[in-house]
């Protein structure tokens, strides 16, 4: 049985080794660890979809070889 338990500094969750698998667990403290980080942003919606094209484009422009040939081989 998962449970919670909460302090004055704090929130604790205890889940038996045998409930969830490892990686799963690791999955969700990412999430957590995420969210977190999200949460202390003061990043805009609008700024962050910008900022995912900039990265995605610039990832295209260095990597696109790999995927189409150029047309002057």
């Amino acid at each position: 049985m998962i449970t919670v338990e909460t302090t004055d500094t704090g929130t604790r969750v205890t889940i038996p080794k045998n409930e969830m698998p490892p990686e799963r667990l690791n999955s969700i403290l990412d999430w957590l660890r995420l969210e977190t980080i999200a949460s202390r942003s003061d990043l805009s919606e609008e700024n962050a979809e910008r900022l995912a094209e900039e990265i995605k484009s610039g990832w295209w422009n260095s990597n696109k070889g790999r995927f189409i040939k150029s047309s002057d081989q």
